[in-house]
């Protein structure tokens, strides 16, 4: 049996496209979010592991469902078990266990850990696509469903994007990882600070 990544994005679509795994998300969100964390995976694996391509299906298959318990806490732990059961006809047993342990893993972060390097790359690879434009997008339409106003919206980033973004930081297991990471926390931080100086008006160019 040979994985087939192309039907199991089929399948991901299928079962979580239509989906609301959260009132204040879109439809779909855990979808679309399982396709960009395959991708920023398997760009990790190539800095984390360079020479080893060998559990790159075990990766995307593990992060396009990784959530597919989500809105079930522990959502990892049934997560896993939904995947077992959605996989079986399409995995070796040996794949399924893989892909059940990544998923059962991901979200279980702690810095002193045994976990391999491939249940790592899927860790840092969520959290990095739930920051920098991707995290604008959500606290904003978190923001809408409650109606709150542009101000009432940036007093996360006045009162706790900073210890959010410590404790996240802290989490990650690679040096790249944390790079990348940086480099969005950098970005969503002058979005923010343009966002409340034009909120209250404020222009940049000078109109003589």
């Amino acid at each position: 049996m040979h994985m087939d990544i192309k039907v199991l994005e089929e399948i991901a679509y299928k079962m979580m496209a239509n989906r609301k795994a959260h009132i204040e998300r879109e439809k779909g969100f855990i979808y679309y979010h399982g396709l960009r964390v395959s991708k920023v995976a398997l760009r990790l694996r190539e800095k984390v592991l360079k020479e080893d391509c060998s559990h790159d299906d075990i990766i995307i298959a593990a992060c396009l469902f990784h959530d597919i318990g989500k809105g079930i806490e522990p959502h990892g732990k049934y997560g896993a078990v939904l995947a077992r059961d959605i996989l079986k006809e399409y995995c070796t047993e040996d794949e399924i266990n893989e892909i059940a342990n990544i998923i059962y893993n991901h979200s279980l972060r702690t810095k002193n850990n045994d976990y391999s390097e491939y249940v790592k790359i899927v860790q840092d690879a969520d959290m990095l696509d739930h920051f920098g434009s991707i995290e604008i997008w959500m606290n904003f339409l978190y923001s809408a469903h409650k109606d709150q106003s542009i101000s009432k919206a940036l007093d996360f980033y006045d009162n706790q994007y900073k210890f959010e973004v410590e404790k996240c930081r802290e989490l990650l297991n690679y040096e790249v990882s944390r790079e990348i990471f940086d480099e969005k926390v950098s970005f969503a931080i002058s979005f923010i600070n343009r966002l409340k100086k034009e909120s209250e008006g404020e222009i940049f160019i000078s109109c003589k």
